[in-house]
């Protein structure tokens, strides 16, 4: 294991709310957003069946948790890939 999130302001052992690391959460949320695809992968299938073995509240929070962190990200307006850079 590195140390590359020693600064990061999250909390890697927390799953889910403000202060978890957005990649436990998101992670979990593209697991179940993509099960249809990974269900028909063995190899993948496994974090499905992991996904389903967590509880229905813990399921609920990863889906918020997950929804709440794309919601804030900041969107580019329609148009900026053929917008030109000002100096």
């Amino acid at each position: 294991m590195s140390n590359y999130c020693s600064g990061c302001s999250y909390n890697v052992k927390e799953k889910t709310g403000p202060t978890a690391c957005p990649f436990n959460y998101l992670y979990w949320n593209f697991v179940d957003q993509q099960r249809d695809t990974f269900t028909q992968n063995g190899r993948v299938n496994f974090m499905v069946n992991s996904f389903d073995k967590k509880s229905e509240d813990e399921k609920a929070a990863i889906r918020q948790s997950a929804q709440t962190f794309i919601e804030a990200q900041p969107r580019l307006e329609p148009g900026w890939e053929t917008s030109t850079p000002t100096s």
